[in-house]
Parts: C-alpha cells; structure tokens; sequence
C-alpha cells in the first residue's frame, strides 16, 4: 500500500513547515462580538493595552467598548485598539487600563470584564461610509467639556490640546495631559444631546472650555430701587446679600474654583446743594482677594449698605474736612438723592471694568484664563445713555471678547433686556440741507 508524502509509514500526518509557519490569519471581528477577558490595572500608561493573542481577529484600530461581567446596565467604557507591540509590555495579562480609569467605572482590578467591538449600524452603503466609519460615527463625541484652573491657556494652547485627542477615546473625570503636564480634566460628554460617559474624538468634535480661575468683578447697583420691597416681601438688598450671592458662591465652592474676585458698589446722586448736577460714588468691597469663605465679606457688604445712604447724602462727611481748616460745622442734613436704575452709569461702570484688560498682554498672571463682569441691579434692565458712549463701549467690548453677566432682581419685564434708550442727535449736513430745501 503506497504511503502520501504527506502521511509517515506509522499513519501519523508529517508536519508541513511553510504551513505551519505561514498559518491563516484569524477572521476579523463582527460588530457585538463579545470576549470575557481578566483586567488589570497600570500606572505607567494613559492608554488601555489589549493583549491581541487572548482575543483572535481583533486588528488595530478596531473601537472596543469595556463594561464590567455580569453587570445589566451598560456602563463603561471605550478605546481604541492600539499596535501589536503594546501588547508586549503585559504578556501575561489580557488586558490591562490605567488605575484611574478602573476606579471611575469601578472595576477591581484582576476583575472580569466584557469586552465589545462596539455593535452599530450593519449597511455598508449608508451615505458612502463603511461599515467601521459609521460605527465610529455613532460613537463620535459631539461636544466635549474640559475644566482647568490656576494656569494660562491661550487660545493656540487649547487648539493644540483639541488636536491632540483626535483619534482616542476620552472618559469623564479624565485627566488630559499637555507638553508633560496636567492641562485639563474631562467634565461632560455629549453625543446626539444626551450626555454619556465615553466617547470617540473626531475632527468634528467642538471642545469647551471652562476655566476655574478667572478674573470675576461684580459690580453692584445702588440705587433708589435698592431698599424698596419686591413682590414676596423682601428688599432687594436683603436679596442680595441673603439669596444671590450665598447661592453663587456655594456653587463656586462646589465646582472647586479657585476665582481672583473684586467687589465693587456703584451709585448715581444726584446732589444738590453744590450745584451740581450728578455726582457718581464707587466703593470697593474686596480687591484682588482669592476668598473661600465669603461668611465675613458678606457682613461687610451688608454694613455698607446701611451706611451708604448716610455717608452719600448727609454733610457730615463734608464736615470733617472742613474741621481740619477751621470751618464751622453746620448742622447735619441731606444734600441730594439717590438717582433711579435707568440712570445708572452702567457703560461707565464697564468702560472702568474693561481699562485693566486692555493692556492685558503687559505682565499678564500666568495663574488666570479669563475675565468675568457680573452687574447686579434691582431694575428692569432699562437704561438711559450716551449713544457716543453706547457705541465706544460696544466697540470695545467686542475688541476684547468682553463678556457681560446682567443680573436683574426685579420682576421680568415685557420686553427684551437688557435695552438701551439714547437721544438721537440729527446729522449738522442733512439738517441744513433740509433747511435750503424748504
């Protein structure tokens, strides 16, 4: 009986070296495909490191969702897979990620965990895409929040960082690294306007950012409108100082911010006994103070209010100095009062808001991104200006990219707030033309 060449005398198969060697390449993964495999975790890496010999067909690039075994809700977890040769660093383990990100999700390490090629939308066809770009495009973060404090971004800084992530896989509660340091962290995510918690960074994903140590100066309106009650019985400087601003800074201290803060009370007087006509009075309350308990500047803010009216409109403070040269001291009364919301300076007040950062390329902190003005006042929003100053003040709030939070305690009118009311002045040409023509 004659004996193949590929068969020895003792019936055994002979081995083949080139086959043996050269095997076929395992199928590659299907969309939902699924893989138990055992987790570990690392510190020397960012990255999720997939030990592809545990798990045939995977191929770099390929979009793995990471949720913990048994578990109903699908909670985890995304990355890309990357080259062979990182797999080499863990060969006795199947999969490992970084501690931060197993803490977040909360997988124990040496855990179980179900890994997915992540399941999509199986047309090939759709809208020219493959297969694979749809799944990513499912899975592509639309718009990304990334919180930072006590450092500089400029906006070539941030370009670079968003360029950076595109291709990976972001989580919440993640810390982004930039040129060897810690430059952000992860807030939100959103896709399709629900917020999750992974995602895949494309070219079209828009980033946020949102800095925790700016320049943040309140303005507060003293007015006439001050000590008048609102509709529930509460003055608006009890508001103020009992609602507004406890709120504000409780949760400033929540988003752990770390703001440099300046305090200022504006008011418009009207005066008079000097003849003259309006007399306008700025007081700092706090000046480039990092404060994180705000309990005593409150009280203080609260015992200004109070003696405002009696620093403001009585001689008293006119009298002192005149102590000094001798002068008689007459009897004490009021000299003038305060003027309404519609006639405040507020474009003055901006104007004043916007001189420091005029120049902010000139010794700039290095500790601050950003600048933030915020105007209290109990009026409705409407104000009488200067259209010369309307348009100087416009001009330079959008030179600057100066933004304004207008925070009115009164009740919401019927218009649009806030409005500007201006006395126009008809042009010298056209009014003497239209004087020859008639």
């Amino acid at each position: 009986m004659s004996v193949s060449r590929a068969e020895s005398q003792y019936g055994r198969r002979r081995s083949n070296t080139a086959q043996s060697v050269f095997r076929n390449p395992p199928p590659p993964l299907k969309y939902g495909d699924t893989k138990v495999l055992t987790l570990w975790t690392h510190d020397t890496s960012p990255n999720v490191i997939l030990n592809q010999a545990y798990w045939p067909g995977v191929a770099e690039g390929d979009l793995i969702k990471v949720t913990p075994a048994n578990s109903e809700e699908q909670f985890g977890f995304l990355f890309v897979v990357g080259s062979n040769e990182d797999s080499s660093t863990i060969p006795q383990r199947q999969i490992s990620a970084p501690k931060s990100v197993a803490d977040r999700f909360g997988i124990r390490t040496s855990g179980e965990v179900t890994v997915t090629k992540a399941s999509g939308i199986s047309v090939y066809a759709l809208n020219l895409l493959t297969c694979e770009q749809v799944e990513k495009k499912r899975h592509q973060v639309d718009y990304v929040e990334f919180t930072f404090q006590d450092q500089y971004l400029g906006r070539n800084d941030m370009w670079r960082l968003e360029e950076q992530l595109v291709g990976q896989c972001i989580h919440v509660d993640q810390e982004i690294s930039f040129l060897g340091s810690a430059a952000a962290k992860v807030a939100s995510i959103y896709i399709g306007g629900e917020e999750v918690s992974s995602g895949y960074v494309s070219t079209a994903t828009k980033a946020i950012y949102r800095s925790l140590s700016a320049r943040v100066t309140i303005f507060i309106q003293v007015c006439r409108e001050l000590w008048e009650f609102a509709n529930d019985g509460e003055r608006y400087n009890e508001k103020i100082v009992h609602s507004f601003l406890p709120e504000l800074f409780s949760r400033w201290r929540e988003a752990g911010t770390n703001h440099t803060k300046w305090t200022t009370q504006k008011d418009l007087s009207e005066m008079t006994k000097t003849g003259v006509g309006t007399r306008t009075f700025y007081k700092v309350i706090t000046d480039l103070e990092v404060i994180h308990d705000w309990q005593s500047t409150l009280v203080s803010l609260k015992d200004s209010f109070w003696a405002f009216q009696r620093d403001i409109l009585l001689t008293h403070h006119y009298h002192r100095s005149h102590q000094s040269y001798g002068f008689h001291q007459e009897e004490v009364r009021l000299v003038g009062q305060l003027s309404f919301a519609h006639e405040g300076p507020l474009l003055e007040a901006l104007n004043m808001a916007l001189n420091p950062s005029e120049t902010h390329y000139i010794d700039r902190s290095l500790s601050l991104t950003g600048s933030s003005t915020i105007v209290i006042t109990p009026g409705t929003g409407y104000y009488r200006v200067s259209k010369e100053l309307l348009r100087l003040t416009t001009t330079r709030m959008l030179d600057q990219g100066f933004g304004l939070d207008l925070v009115s305690l009164a009740k919401p009118p019927l218009h649009r707030s806030p409005i500007f009311s201006f006395r126009g002045v008809e042009p010298e040409v056209f009014k003497t033309e239209k004087m020859l023509r008639y």
